[in-house]
């Protein structure tokens, strides 16, 4: 959290209309509106655009800006006595109702939040205002200056505007000479060089320049001590750093009554500080975000400071000691070390300050001054490099609400910060939080009665958080509103004490080691609008008092091991928009009552043991965005579709791994239109694919894989947004339509596994696709000669098991990033092309990244399924077919020798190019493709010796060389001494050597190949070493287990300690892989 004074121009707001606010009244109707001053109104909001227009659902321009009775506005008020309107307030944020003191600690992107509307220019029907003195337009964006008409506004007294435009402020501003207020909030482009103009506005008690340039006003210090009347001034982002330094030193005698000198983010290095020496009345100093390297010594003498912001500055030199000579020690009561002692030494007497922003300051350790502080009720400390425990100094600071200690070094949190029970925020954010101290967490939470939200998620934190013997009762009410633990190693159960922070909306403990039943007692939680208990290990069924949570907007129990039913009562959260159950052990039918859930836009009930029909009810669920029922036993006719007619939001709808039957609806593109993603694989599903599909112009991946599916493909004339189409495993037939060739977004399609038939299309438009799978149909004719862009990032190529004929295309040589080629079971002929080695996807070791990521479009690789003969069986590829290299040409009728540009694919796992006609010799340097699992050459006409360079493939597994004319030798040694199984040589009548029994001309007759003697004498030999080797073992075995068993069985003390040892090590096994299996079954979904 960045504690600044950004945002003090509007500060002012407030405190300078209370008065005027006196005698008006904004919905006044003692005299009635003028209606001239009300026509001006309406001309001046039809000039107002908003930034939302293409947002349908967005609110209109100022609705209650209708009618005559301009007074009843919102934004508008009126005189009490003459009717007319006096004050205009469009701002953004509302930031003139906070304090200085808040608003430091309002988000940025809150404080400083965007216009939400614009106008080309400032419409000139505002002049018919005569009587207007109150002018704030900083919610509307001005595009071009607007200070010229409002030059001739006399009467204002509060002007405050927001402007994007790139023109010189116009002198003619300085004719307001009745301004008290002058804040410019520019967004880009306006400057000023000359800031004579602003010394006529003798009555100003505020100014405000925000963003303005202010680099070549080079009278503005002498301008502004022309200004007595000043109370605030803020210059952020002005350029000040850029400014000529003047030769004689600035005095701004006369800017006695200053309270408020805001300077931030300017680049203001340390002689331009010296101008604002004299201001000893400032009470709120934000010099932050500049290149200060050092506090100026006149500091000491602003008693009446209690805020200062020094955040994101430079420090160096006698303000901070050189880090890395410091000597660093864990903070703690007894740390006197020589970082923090050398802190500040001209603030040490501002003990009387009550915000302080050290963020980003380059702190080690924090001053030990700075305990003697007592009224210190904000402090930012984010973005240095505090170390070890929180520092034992802030233990005194028990009126602190607001304490900031965010990106640090900090290790661990002490019980005694539990003693701060004033602290409203607390942020530990992106620390090195390694250790809780036994009990700190409910000393926090139960001493702290006013803290608002406690945020602690990603530590990896270990330990039972809620010790079952805990309890809290320091306070008669807490007003807790966000717990936040997710992502840590928290194991125990729940404390039933959770219960009394009756204020929490937000309990996220997602990502832990929680284990037991949901309480009863958490249904007394009704303010909750968010429950995360997902990836943990509760189990036990869920509690029907779930039901009474009627605020809750997101409910998540994924990833644990509920059972039982899913209760009924959760239909009764009717502001539910999130619910997830999924990965569980839930069983029974989906309530009936979940399609009460009128506000529900996710639902996900996947991997639980659910049965039944899908209730019809869900079907009335209009705003549901995502449903998936995926991964269950639900049965039924899908046709029971036709009735979700109310579900027009519907983007994702999976009901994949089901039993559900029947024909999908023909009318199902109608019924659904927004549907992006559609899951249907694994089911029962006949019938054809309805022909409505093509009319989801938003579709972006459909699975209907694994199905009954029969008919025809659709020819949806359409191109879009679709990325994965994926038809496998049905009986579909007739041709592949053209329209899916010219389907450029494409990144997947598989139709493998039908009965597809007619010849490949020459012209095809896949710019993005990567696997391409068409394997087992009836497709026919040659592989086309495609253009070398016709496949600019294909990875997968796989057409096995069709009538393909003719030779194998050299311009696949072109598809320089193919990992997978599977072109086998075919009738492909002639030679292997000799370019096969410029293919350099099979190169690389590395794995399948499409684009740099594991992640393309809507599927993850690891989400893929792709089947793959490798090591003589057909596997399917899922997980780690991102890994998978491999190259099979088999059961085709290739000739020709194996070209020697092969060997180059050292990244290939697999190659198979047995069953066919190939001759010739094995490539000498076949021993270069090292990462090699599984090599088939077998039931081929190939001869000549086996080429010794194989020994080196030290990760072959599985080797077929049988059935070829295969002659000499076979290679010893190294990897030949692991692939021991004759077969592998078989149907080769010239080979010889182990492990076959024919023996090599020149090997001595008598001895077996590995040079031993007779067989009685090896014999003989085996029958020795067996005994020898067995009574080794046995007088080990002997040795080892009276020497522990016997020591346990006289020392009682370590026994007992040995054996709960080992029901420690047993428990702590369990949980772990519970854990993991919780985990697993997450990572899965």
């Amino acid at each position: 959290m960045r504690i600044s004074l950004n945002t003090f121009g509007y500060v002012v707001l407030l405190l300078f209309t209370v008065t005027a606010d006196l005698c008006l009244c904004r919905n006044s109707t003692s005299f009635g509106s003028n209606e001239q001053e009300s026509q001006a109104l309406l001309t001046f909001k039809n000039s107002l655009l908003s930034f939302f227009d293409f947002d349908p659902s967005s609110p209109p321009i100022l609705p209650s800006w209708e009618g005559h009775e301009c007074c009843q506005w919102e934004g508008i008020a009126c005189n009490n006595v003459t009717g007319h309107v006096v004050k205009i307030e469009l701002n953004s944020g509302c930031v003139s109702c906070l304090s200085w003191e808040d608003t430091a600690y309002i988000e940025p992107n809150y404080i400083d939040s965007s216009p939400d509307l614009y106008a080309e220019h400032l419409n000139p029907s505002l002049l018919h205002l005569k009587h207007l003195s109150h002018l704030d337009l900083s919610a509307v964006l001005l595009y071009s200056s607007p200070v010229k008409l409002l030059g001739s506004m006399q009467q204002l007294r509060y002007l405050s505007l927001c402007t994007e435009f790139e023109d010189m402020i116009p002198s003619s501003i300085g004719n307001l000479t009745n301004l008290r207020v002058l804040h410019i909030n520019n967004i880009y482009g306006a400057y000023s060089d000359d800031l004579s103009w602003l010394a006529q506005l003798s009555s100003l008690q505020y100014l405000g320049f925000f963003r303005v340039n202010l680099s070549m006003a080079h009278n503005l210090f002498q301008v502004l001590n022309m200004l007595p009347s000043l109370t605030q001034i803020h210059l952020f982002d002005c350029g000040l750093g850029n400014m000529p330094i003047p030769l004689l030193p600035i005095n701004l005698t006369n800017l006695t009554h200053v309270q408020v000198l805001n300077i931030a983010s300017n680049d203001i290095q340390d002689p331009i500080l010296d101008a604002f020496r004299n201001m000893t009345s400032i009470e709120v100093l934000d010099i932050s975000e500049n290149n200060l390297t050092s506090l100026p010594h006149w500091l000491d003498k602003f008693n009446n400071l209690v805020g200062m912001f020094l955040a994101n500055n430079r420090f160096s030199g006698r303000f901070l000691p050189d880090i890395q000579n410091a000597t660093i020690r864990d903070s703690d009561h007894s740390n006197t070390n020589s970082c923090s002692d050398r802190f500040f030494p001209n603030l040490q007497n501002m003990t009387f300050i009550r915000v302080f922003d050290l963020s980003n300051t380059n702190l080690c350790s924090v001053p030990s001054w700075l305990s003697k502080c007592k009224s210190l009720v904000k402090l930012g400390l984010a973005h240095n490099f505090l170390h070890g425990s929180i520092p034992y100094a802030l233990r005194n600071l028990t009126s602190l609400t607001v304490l900031d200690l965010s990106d640090n070094k900090l290790t661990s949190i002490p019980i005694w910060l539990g003693e701060l029970k004033s602290l409203i925020h607390l942020s530990l954010e992106s620390n090195d939080i390694t250790s809780l101290e036994e009990g700190s967490l409910a000393s926090i939470l139960g001493n702290m009665c006013h803290l608002k939200e406690f945020y602690l998620p990603g530590y990896k934190l270990q330990g039972e958080v809620f010790a079952s013997n805990s309890n809290i009762s320091g306070c008669n009410n807490y007003d807790l509103e966000v717990l936040d633990l997710s992502y840590n190693n928290f194991s125990g159960m729940l404390p039933s004490w959770l219960g009394k922070f009756k204020n929490l909306n937000y309990l996220d403990l997602s990502s832990n080691s929680f284990s037991g039943p949901i309480l009863h007692s958490l249904g007394e939680l009704v303010n909750l609008t968010c429950l995360d208990l997902s990836s943990n290990l509760f189990n036990g069924v869920i509690p029907w008092s779930i039901g009474k949570l009627e605020n809750l907007g997101t409910l998540d129990l994924s990833s644990n091991f509920f059972t039982g039913v899913i209760p009924w009562s959760i239909g009764k959260l009717e502001n539910l928009g999130t619910l997830d159950l999924s990965s569980n052990f839930f069983t029974g039918v989906i309530p009936w009552s979940l399609g009460k859930l009128e506000n529900a836009e996710f639902m996900n009930l996947a991997s639980n043991h659910l049965y039944g029909n899908i209730p019809d009810s869900l079907g009335q669920l209009k705003n549901l965005y995502t449903l998936n029922l995926s991964s269950n036993s639900l049965e039924g006719p899908i046709s029971y579709l036709k009735g979700w007619t109310a579900m027009k939001s519907l983007s994702t709808l999976s009901l994949s791994n089901n039993q559900i039957d029947g024909s999908i609806p023909e009318n199902l593109g109608e019924i659904m239109p927004s549907l992006r993603y559609l899951s249907l694989d694994n089911n029962h599903i006949n019938g054809s694919i309805p022909t409505s599909l093509c009319k989801l112009k938003a579709l972006v991946a459909i699975d209907i894989s694994n199905n009954k599916l029969s008919g025809r493909i659709p020819d949806c004339q359409r191109d879009g947004l679709i990325e994965e189409i994926d038809l496998s495993s049905n009986n579909l037939s007739g041709v592949i339509p053209n329209s899916i060739w010219n389907m450029s977004s494409l990144v997947w399609l598989h139709l493998n596994k039908n009965s597809l038939h007619g010849e490949l299309s020459l012209s095809l438009n896949f710019k993005k696709l990567l696997i391409l799978d068409l394997g087992e149909n009836q497709l026919s004719g040659s592989i086309s000669s495609w253009k070398n862009d016709t496949f600019p990032t294909l990875q997968i190529l796989r057409l096995r098991g069709n009538m393909f004929n003719g030779t194998v295309p050299s311009n696949l040589c072109q598809f320089a990033k193919l990992k997978i080629l599977d072109l086998a079971n075919n009738d492909l002929r002639g030679p292997i092309p000799h370019c096969i080695g410029n293919i350099t996807g099979m190169v690389s070791e590395t794995e399948i990244l499409p684009n740099g990521a594991l992640f393309n479009g809507t599927k993850q690789w690891n989400q893929e399924d792709v089947k793959q003969v490798i090591k003589g069986r057909e596997l399917d590829y899922t997980k780690n077919l991102v890994f998978l290299t491999n190259l099979d040409l088999s059961n085709n009728s290739l000739e020709g020798p194996i070209p020697k540009e092969l060997s180059s694919l050292s990244g290939l796992l697999g190659l198979n190019l047995s069953y066919n006609n190939l001759s010739g010799e094995i490539p000498a340097m076949i021993g270069d493709m090292r990462s090699l699992e599984s090599l088939d050459f077998s039931h081929n006409h190939l001869f000549g010796a086996i080429p010794s360079s194989m020994s080196s493939l030290t990760f072959l597994s599985h080797l077929n060389l049988s059935n070829n004319n295969f002659s000499g030798p076979i290679p010893r040694g190294n990897q030949f001494q692991v692939l021991d199984d004759p077969l592998v040589y078989s149907g080769n009548p010239f080979l010889c050597g182990v492990p076959l029994k024919t023996i090599c001309p020149g090997d001595d007759s008598h001895q077996d190949p590995h040079g031993g003697g007779s067989e009685d004498e090896v014999g003989e030999n085996d029958k020795s070493d067996k005994i020898l080797f067995y009574s080794v073992i046995a007088v080990g075995f002997a040795t080892g287990f009276w020497g522990i068993i016997g020591v346990l069985y006289l020392k009682k003390n370590w026994r007992y300690a040995c054996f709960g040892y080992v029901d420690e090590v047993a428990d702590r096994i369990y949980v772990a892989i519970a854990l993991k299996v919780a985990k697993l079954k997450n990572r899965l979904q």
